[in-house]
């Protein structure tokens, strides 16, 4: 067990997207990190990017959209490093090809959303809010990412925003009188490049930017400094260049 001066923080979806690089933050700060994600191995790459690999840097696997795995994951953190101090509660599962597959004729599996982008993040927060109590400085963030074309927001997206307020209004009523601050930040980003990139491109600038931003704004959020932010939500909005600002397509100019 990790015991001193290293806070133990919590991060779902951590093998990859904004879950990877918020534990990678978090670690550089000196947090000792458990990195849940659906698969144990996804969270290797994310431990990867870490310069110092000392102790207290462990993934975690688990299907947190049940209780009992959530409950087991908490109980399997606290064994090995410590109670949990902070938790992330980022995109799950962390990449974007892990989650169940999708109906055909393109329309959204309500169910799978509801499990996976709502239920993980409750679950996760229910089974550590014991510890998170007992610190006397719980911290509890939960994180989604919007996509915006054209200015108008996905269907899925926005009700996924509000829900996740919801429950971070609630679970801010109930624990801030005992020390545990609860907020939501959403990472919006409208860029042409993003929607038009084939499968494995390098994201476009605007999009490395917005991820480095939330990614800092949840690292404010986990820290002491911050006394009376509860039962926010918070957005970080970056717009890529409009799509007759974007460089012409090189085979045009022959």
């Amino acid at each position: 067990m990790i015991r001193g001066q290293h806070r133990v923080a919590i991060v779902t979806g951590a093998g990859g997207g904004i879950g990877a690089a918020v534990a990678r933050k978090l670690a550089a700060r000196g947090f000792a990190i458990a990195a849940v994600d659906l698969r144990e191995s996804w969270c290797d790459a994310t431990f990867d990017g870490i310069a110092d690999r000392r102790a207290g840097l462990l993934a975690f696997g688990a299907d947190l959209r049940f209780l009992h795995e959530a409950e087991a994951t908490v109980l399997r953190v606290v064994d090995a490093l410590g109670p949990p101090a902070v938790v992330v509660g980022a995109p799950y599962p962390g990449r974007p090809d892990g989650g169940p597959p999708q109906p055909r004729g393109g329309e959204t599996d309500w169910e799978s959303v509801i499990l996976t982008r709502l239920r993980a993040p409750l679950l996760i927060s229910r089974a550590a809010e014991r510890y998170l109590t007992d610190s006397g400085s719980g911290r509890i963030v939960n994180m989604t990412e919007t996509s915006v074309s054209n200015g108008r927001r996905r269907a899925v997206d926005l009700m996924v925003r509000e829900c996740l307020h919801a429950i971070t209004r609630m679970l801010s009523r109930e624990l801030a009188p005992r020390g545990v601050l609860v907020n939501t930040v959403v990472a919006e980003t409208d860029c042409p490049k993003l929607l038009d990139a084939p499968a494995g491109a390098p994201r476009p600038e605007c999009c490395v930017d917005a991820e480095s931003e939330t990614v800092s704004m949840a690292e404010f959020l986990v820290s002491d400094t911050i006394e009376n932010i509860t039962g926010r939500l918070i957005e970080t909005s970056h717009c890529g260049p409009a799509e007759d600002d974007l460089p012409p397509d090189p085979g045009a100019l022959d």
